[in-house]
């Protein structure tokens, strides 16, 4: 007997409207049978057994674009993973899977997938989720989106997000730089960042301001250069740098503080240090409001002049003292200083057998360098006089002793007649004709020359170029100089030896030379040798 189905289920016509009703169920109903076809209803998609598996039957996913947190639909951008907190992605496509579609962003550099903290399967075309913004590490970039559906078919965007930093800030936040009001930066003020995917750097001031005018901020270096001007008020100048760049900014605070300068003397920028140069009393004022932690400071007292000669065959006069010096620093200095400087002393007048005058002291900061002692004059046996002496720190230092046949007073190093030398610096040397340091020489016919100057051993002012602070004694002439009988003001100014029978060249604090001797041609005793004038020179950091 023919079964009906045989008849009627033949040759079926299908039309548009129509299909055909295929056996359903959910997974656990499924009969293991090769070529059985299904409809599974846990993942309503069609399946059929390969004899191995169970296949789903599904069209792929395809993604065309996404946003970031509510940005513009990009198919690539970057992500901030400083930024903090998650980051929503909206994803636009086709064929999505509203029922177990997921997301996941893999690393093209290698590293561990980003997952997402939650997804919203909207419909078919825009499946909402949302990322953790440090799960994205720089050296993972780039990364692309994957969304796969439950069949297990995938669609993949390229490249789509790169983490990005923003760019990292060189200097910590705080006080930069410290300037005095009309002074150029002695180095530049860094406000730079570094970018580490290498992107341009563009700076710029967001908030506050530069102080004063003449500094400006490079928006390509980040660097603040200038000379500040305008007379801009004593404090602290905070502003906000943004160094931006295409794909992210950053900022920071910066100060720049300003400081009033102190004033007195001649006043010098260099190395890093302000000096102030005395070369006449006056006032250091530090103004209002403003302590220098450490000052350091030269006293250098005024040289003496040197001694007359006579008439007689050997009556030369003695060379006069240098000036004594201190070295030294005081720390908190505020308000107003007074400054002292000593002035040379006077050569004793031609033919009057008279001892030069003292070098005046020279103070500052509670210190007090003495001036040089002034050379002897000869006496009426026309005997050279002796050399001045030299002084140091605050021991004075004594005349030097009219007509004494061995030494002035205070004549240092000198053990043979009429030689003579100041100690601390060398003072004039007498009659002997090395001078200044002469130990042993014989007794001359007269005068020769008087002592050469010599330098301090410090550094820091010498370093300033100015070792002509540290001079000795004076030089004398003989009678081949062109001026035989007269003495050469403040010796060894610039710690120069004087070619014998010369003016030994002016110097500060050096001590006037004595007079040549007499001669044929020059019957009369010279006059002595002016001291030179003393000095007081300071400096610090800001």
């Amino acid at each position: 007997m023919a079964d009906s189905r045989d008849i009627t289920g033949k040759n079926r016509k299908f039309t548009g409207t129509g299909g055909i009703k295929v056996p359903s169920g959910t997974e656990a109903q499924r009969v293991d049978e090769a070529g059985t076809f299904r409809f599974n209803t846990d993942t309503n998609l069609a399946e059929y057994y390969d004899g191995v598996d169970w296949k789903p039957i599904d069209a792929p996913p395809t993604i065309t674009g996404f946003t970031l947190d509510g940005g513009a639909s990009v198919t690539q951008t970057v992500i901030d993973n400083t930024a903090g907190g998650d980051a929503t992605i909206v994803i636009s496509g086709s064929n999505f899977d509203v029922t177990s579609g997921t997301v996941v962003f893999e690393p093209e550099g290698g590293g561990s997938n980003v997952t997402t903290q939650t997804i919203t399967r909207t419909n078919s075309s825009q499946f909402t989720v949302t990322v953790t913004r440090t799960d994205f590490l720089e050296a993972n970039d780039p990364y692309a989106i994957k969304l796969t559906n439950g069949s297990g078919l995938a669609a993949t965007l390229a490249s789509a997000l790169d983490c990005n930093v923003p760019p990292a800030f060189d200097q910590a936040s705080g006080t930069l730089a410290t300037v005095v009001e009309g002074d150029t930066l002695t180095t530049e003020v860094d406000c730079s960042a570094t970018d580490a995917d290498g992107d341009t750097i563009t700076y710029s001031i967001t908030s506050g301001s530069l102080p004063g005018s003449g500094l400006t901020l490079n928006s390509s270096t980040g660097f603040v250069t200038g000379t500040l001007g305008g007379s801009p008020s004593v404090g602290d100048f905070t502003f906000t740098v943004q160094a931006a760049t295409a794909n992210g900014n950053s900022t920071r605070d910066f100060t720049i503080a300003v400081t009033a300068p102190a004033t007195g003397g001649t006043r010098t920028e260099c190395g890093g240090y302000y000096y102030h140069e005395f070369t006449s009393s006056g006032n250091f004022v530090v103004p209002c409001g403003v302590t220098l932690s450490s000052v350091e400071y030269l006293v250098v007292a005024g040289g003496a002049g040197g001694g007359s000669g006579c008439s007689a065959p050997n009556g030369s006069g003695g060379g006069g003292g240098a000036g004594g010096y201190i070295n030294s620093s005081s720390s908190c200095v505020t308000g107003t200083t007074a400054i002292t400087v000593g002035g040379g002393g006077n050569g004793g007048p031609a033919c009057s057998n008279s001892t030069g005058s003292d070098g005046g002291n020279s103070s500052a900061f509670g210190s007090t360098a003495t001036g040089g002692g002034g050379g002897g004059g000869t006496d009426i046996n026309g005997r050279p006089g002796g050399s001045g002496g030299g002084a140091g720190g605050c021991i004075s230092g004594a005349s030097g002793g009219s007509g004494t046949a061995c030494q002035g007073n205070r004549g240092g190093n000198a053990t043979s007649p009429y030689s003579g030398g100041g100690d601390v610096g060398g003072g004039g040397g007498g009659a002997n004709e090395a001078g200044g340091d002469a130990v042993n020489s014989p007794v001359p016919a007269g005068a020769i020359d008087g002592g050469d100057g010599r330098n301090f051993p410090g550094t820091w002012p010498t370093s300033f170029g100015e070792s002509g602070y540290f001079s000795g004694g004076g030089a004398g002439n003989t009678c081949a100089s062109p001026t035989p009988s007269q003495g050469g003001n403040g010796g060894g100014g610039n710690g120069m030896t004087p070619a014998p029978g010369r003016n030994a060249i002016d110097g500060t604090g050096g001590g006037g030379g004595g007079s040549g001797k007499i001669s044929p041609f020059y019957p009369g005793g010279g006059a002595g040798g002016n001291g030179g004038d003393g000095v007081v020179l300071i400096r610090y950091q800001l």
